[in-house]
């Protein structure tokens, strides 16, 4: 029992170092998208009236990797390191909730699918609060999960935290918590730790904000969430389109697997799944059985799932489905462990899975090195160094250029009529077009940037005209 004890912190030790590790490798030097840009610029100068960041605020994942930006100096490191400390909890949490020894055959594959999971490895090196919310989410089911009134606490105070983390993972908890009160006979000491978790970050935003400005800012950013640019069902109300792009961010984003025009090491990762879970398919039938349907973590998942579908902008923005990820997690991890114990045929199929699983994922973190298309864009006008040039662009376009030191004449394009005045300016004027041409001139030069859309769906493909 000593030396399982002593193995088992070995193997956690080992799994902190390869997650710290492994995300400052990924560290990505530029900023990625609009998002980023004000996660980051919040990091440096935190005005949520300036939307640095955004409404919510997110005063808490800030605090953090503020504090850890004190002392790497560097913000793109700090994100990578709070990255890293978050793919480890997830890794342990996820483990602990299913009662699964790291040393395990089902544990080590699960720490294996997880560690190289794309979309966790991408978001812990992206300027965003995204995998910590995940890394809380587990930890407080964990701890509310346990009939131990203390413990309990301890979960609720994590999750008032949470939502100073990511807010929009509220759901996804729920369940779990109102399961906690309904069994507890200390209901209000649970409630209270939770009030004290919201309390510790709230006060010092509004002391820092001012309340009138948060209220501003939260009305404007709430409203234009549900009904203007939020992507939520209200603003994108093909049902279809919304089901199949979310079926696109958990199989092909989520886990790296194939879809139309993937390459081919996630199409043998689909192919190996597909024919792990049909040599597992009884095993699986006879794990999953009503207990599973009162699990109060499984209906936090369909409240979620139901929650991003309507109200999150699963469109365009894959990362939601992040908190779903350590759960579907256990499916692969729980069919390799099984073929572990088969035929040598067997566990060859499951270490092609692996092997083209971790490649896809280590292609994608090589890829997501190098700038997105709308950073390569920032570049190359930043290279014309002139402050007399006309740039014409969507105003989400225009702050991230300008918000970085661009110096040139901004021209904001919201509407045909927009457009129509542009087409009737002086040929005369140096003009630089971000997004399509004009129609009634011809472009001295075209450019057009690129980067992979399973990296970040946001701008995969930009052009930039020249007049």
């Amino acid at each position: 029992m000593k030396d399982l004890f002593l193995n088992e912190r070995k193997t956690w030790a080992s799994l902190l170092f390869l997650c710290l590790a492994s995300r400052l490798f990924g560290t990505i030097y530029y900023i990625e998208d609009p998002d980023s840009l004000r996660f980051a610029l919040g990091v440096l100068d935190y005005d949520v009236s300036k939307m640095q960041p955004h409404f919510p605020a997110y005063p808490v994942f800030c605090f953090i990797v503020k504090v850890f930006y004190f002392v790497a100096g560097r913000y793109a490191l700090s994100f990578s390191l709070v990255g890293g400390l978050a793919t480890f909890a997830i890794i342990y949490f996820t483990l602990e909730i299913v009662r699964i020894k790291v040393v395990e055959s089902f544990g080590l594959s699960l720490a294996f699918i997880l560690f190289f999971n794309p979309l966790l490895w991408l978001m812990a090196n992206r300027y965003m609060p995204d995998l910590l919310g995940v890394a809380l989410c587990l930890s407080a089911c964990f701890f509310v999960s346990k009939r131990n009134n203390m413990t309990a606490q301890i979960g609720f105070l994590i999750a008032g935290l949470l939502l100073g983390v990511r807010l929009s993972y509220a759901p996804f908890i729920l369940p779990s918590l109102l399961w906690s009160l309904w069994i507890s006979k200390h209901k209000w000491r649970l409630l209270g730790a939770s009030i004290a978790g919201i309390v510790a970050w709230l006060i010092p935003l509004v002391y820092i904000t001012g309340w009138d400005s948060l209220v501003v800012a939260g009305q404007v950013q709430t409203a234009g969430h549900f009904s203007e640019f939020g992507g939520t069902v209200t603003t994108e109300p093909d049902y279809v389109l919304r089901a199949t792009n979310l079926l696109e961010g958990l199989w092909a984003d989520g886990f790296g697997l194939y879809w139309l025009g993937r390459h081919w090491a996630t199409m043998g990762a689909a192919i190996m799944l597909l024919g792990m879970i049909a040599m597992c398919w009884q095993d699986l039938v006879d794990r999953f059985n009503k207990t599973s349907l009162r699990n109060s973590l499984f209906w936090g998942c369909v409240l979620y799932l139901a929650w991003i579908f309507f109200f999150q902008n699963v469109i365009y923005k894959s990362r939601h489905v992040l908190p779903l990820l350590p759960i579907l997690s256990l499916l692969p991890a729980y069919l390799i462990a099984q073929l572990n114990l088969r035929k040598r045929l067997f566990q060859l199929v499951a270490l092609c899975f692996l092997s083209c699983y971790s490649y896809a994922t280590l292609h994608l973190v090589i890829q997501h090195k190098q700038p997105s298309a709308i950073a390569q864009v920032y570049n190359y006008i930043n290279d014309m160094n002139d402050q007399k040039l006309h740039v014409a662009s969507t105003p989400l376009i225009k702050y991230y250029l300008a918000a970085q030191g661009i110096k040139a004449v901004f021209i904001p394009i919201e509407s045909r009529d927009d457009l129509y005045r542009l087409e009737k300016t002086e040929d005369s004027m140096q003009l630089v077009v971000i997004g399509s041409p004009l129609n009634n001139k011809i472009p001295q030069s075209k450019r057009t940037f690129y980067h992979n859309p399973y990296v970040n769906r946001m701008w995969s493909e930009l052009s930039v005209y020249e007049y």
